[in-house]
């Protein structure tokens, strides 16, 4: 058994709003772990996510960092991140085997420096991924020189990956994120559910489970797909109604602002709801007769996973990993990224037909049961963490 005195430097960046399904996945995978290894955190704000790794040991370092500042006010605090891990990595050296870990980009032009000077081990998780033709940029191939593992949540994504930063080859490992699989199931009673949440049980109800930001997609959605739905139904049908539920601001946020202009535009408001963040996203997944994922750009969706294992099926754009976890298992259905007739033909034929709603949903509660089963993925990280403190 690897002493308790190896120790995990843990940096991640944390963005102004409830919705952060990377920091959800890193959170998990602490959870999983908080006795096997020492823990560090190093952060830029407190939050309920922080709160959960104080809770189980972790210490956490709080200091600014922040993407709404000035580009040189930026450069300054990823350096005083530097700085401040260099000084814990000095420290935790020296009482045993130590680990640097990055959760997103900024966190990893923080670490690596001090990896590269220090000469430790250093992992990178990537989270998200570009759009396609997009670049990844000299700080992403400061960061595949500089570490010693990258892992990605798909294989879709490492292919991706290894696409973009030819550099890092060797060095990818996949490691599918964690799902709690009690929490986030089938329910067994569902009328008694959507009456809790106020849904009517005379309708289909869709749902985009994401925050309103321009790259999940939801104003297009609104703009080419909905009212395509709402006028498909005929007389005796069951009306469609879509359920926005996640971060929602539109006085400081201009994408949601116009999001919440086109349903007006469009004559929607009785068929679309903007929810805001909540904390019962299990049972607004559980409640939905189909998620939506119309993002422009993902790395691994969380919601797209925890739908599966509420067995409800999924409808995607192509962004990375979707083929991966819902054409080539039967969970769902992928559409191309621009294509909203495809999208509109996808949703129909779900909407009609219960039988194939529930077989799909099936497939996906099995797949992830087999995929994100928090032994074997705890497993995973575990000997991740250990090959790198101690790679003999």
């Amino acid at each position: 058994m690897v002493p308790k005195t190896q120790h995990i430097l843990f940096a991640a960046f944390q963005a102004d709003r409830g919705s952060n399904g990377g920091m959800e996945s890193a959170t998990q995978i602490f959870e999983a772990l908080p006795g096997d290894f020492r823990w560090t955190m190093l952060t830029n704000r407190d939050t309920s996510r922080t709160a959960r790794w104080k809770s189980k040991g972790a210490q956490v370092i709080v200091a600014p960092l922040s993407d709404d500042a000035p580009r040189l006010v930026r450069g300054a605090q990823i350096l005083n991140w530097s700085l401040r891990a260099l000084l814990l990595a000095r420290k935790l050296s020296r009482q045993g085997r130590l680990v640097l870990h990055s959760n997103d980009i900024r966190s990893a032009q923080a670490l690596g420096p001090v990896a590269e000077r220090a000469g430790l081990p250093f992992l990178h998780t990537v989270r998200d991924t570009k759009p396609a033709g997009e670049p990844y940029g000299a700080h992403w191939a400061a960061m595949a020189k500089r570490t010693t593992r990258i892992i990605t949540l798909s294989d879709d994504m490492s292919d991706m990956m290894l696409n973009a930063l030819p550099e890092a080859k060797g060095k990818f490992t996949t490691i599918r994120s964690i799902v709690d699989l009690d929490r986030f199931a089938p329910v067994a009673d569902l009328p008694a559910l959507r009456a809790d949440l106020g849904l009517a049980p005379d309708q289909i109800h869709l749902g985009v489970v994401a925050g309103v930001f321009a790259k999940k997609g939801q104003l297009k959605f609104l703009r080419d797909v909905m009212p395509h739905l709402i006028k498909a139904r005929g007389e005796g049908e069951k009306t469609v109604h879509l359920h926005l539920i996640g971060d929602h601001d539109p006085e400081r946020n201009t994408y949601s602002r116009e999001c919440a202009q086109a349903v007006d535009d469009q004559g929607l408001g009785e068929y679309v709801t903007f929810h805001g963040f909540t904390d019962r996203v299990s049972d607004w997944l559980a409640a939905l007769d189909i998620v939506v994922v119309p993002s422009v750009r993902e790395g691994l969706a969380r919601c797209m996973i925890e739908a599966m294992a509420c067995g409800v099926p999924v409808v995607s754009t192509e962004v990375c990993s979707a083929r991966e976890m819902l054409q080539d298992t039967g969970a769902g259905v992928v559409v191309g990224q621009d294509d909203s007739p495809a999208m509109i033909d996808a949703l129909r034929g779900l909407i009609g037909d219960p039988a194939l709603r529930a077989q799909m949903g099936s497939v996906g509660r099995s797949t992830a049961e087999q995929r994100f089963h928090l032994d074997r993925q705890a497993g995973e990280w575990r000997n991740l963490y250990r090959a790198a403190a101690d790679p003999s």
